[in-house]
C-alpha cells in the first residue's frame, strides 16, 4: 500500500467483511485480555469510547470498567471542533447517539486529557511502532497534542489490523501500547 488512505481503504473493508459470530469471538477474547491485565486499568480515570460498526466491540469494556471502580469517560465532539471533550459515562442509559450514531454521555462532567490515566483509542489499523490509523479526521490526534505529561494511549484492535508500518505523519501520536484479541503489544 502506497498511503494511508488505501490503507484505510482495505482496512475498513477487511473489518466490515468479518461475520457477527467473528466480532462476538474476538470481543469475548479481547475482554479475557483485558481481566489478564487487569492492573491496567483498575482504579483509575479512563476514557475509552463506544464502538460501531465492526470495530472491536467496547460496551463489554465499559461495563467491566465501571464494575471494577475505574472512572470512566467517553469523547464527545464539539461542533466547529476537532478537539474532542471526555465526558463522565454513567452507563449505557445515559447516552445519546451523536450524528455519526457514535453514543456520547449526556452528563456534563468533563476531564481534561491529561488528567486522565490511560486513554483506549479505536484504530483502522495499527503496527507495531504504536502508530494507528484512524478515520481520517484527526479527533485523536488534535485532541492528544500535549506539551507536558500525557496519559498512557492503548489502541485497541482486532489482531488482523496489525500491519507493517501505519506510514506517521509528524503529528501523529503515538500509543504506548495496543490490546487486541490475541495479545497485549507494549511499544
Amino acid at each position: 500500500m502506497s498511503n494511508k488512505s488505501e490503507l484505510r481503504k482495505k482496512y475498513i473493508q477487511i473489518r466490515n467483511d468479518i461475520s457477527n459470530e467473528q466480532l462476538l469471538a474476538s470481543e469475548k477474547s479481547f475482554l479475557s485480555k483485558v481481566e489478564e491485565n487487569l492492573e491496567i486499568v483498575k482504579h483509575k480515570s479512563i476514557a475509552c469510547y463506544s464502538s460501531i460498526g465492526k470495530e472491536m466491540r467496547t460496551q463489554g469494556l465499559l461495563d467491566l470498567l465501571l464494575d471494577i471502580g475505574s472512572d470512566v469517560y467517553l469523547p464527545k465532539m464539539n461542533k466547529n471542533s476537532k478537539v474532542l471533550s471526555f465526558i463522565k459515562y454513567e452507563g449505557a442509559k445515559n447516552t445519546v447517539e451523536n450524528n455519526l450514531g457514535i453514543a456520547e454521555p449526556l452528563g456534563n462532567q468533563e476531564i481534561e486529557p491529561e488528567n486522565l490515566n490511560l486513554i483506549f483509542l479505536p484504530c483502522v489499523c495499527f503496527d507495531l511502532a504504536g502508530h494507528r490509523i484512524g478515520m481520517g479526521q484527526g479527533y485523536y490526534d488534535h485532541s492528544l497534542e500535549f506539551s507536558s505529561s500525557r496519559p498512557e494511549l492503548i489502541i485497541i484492535a482486532h489482531e488482523f489490523q496489525k500491519i507493517s508500518d501505519c506510514l506517521p505523519d509528524t503529528h501523529d501520536v503515538a500509543a504506548d501500547a495496543c490490546l487486541t484479541d490475541k495479545k497485549l503489544y507494549k511499544f
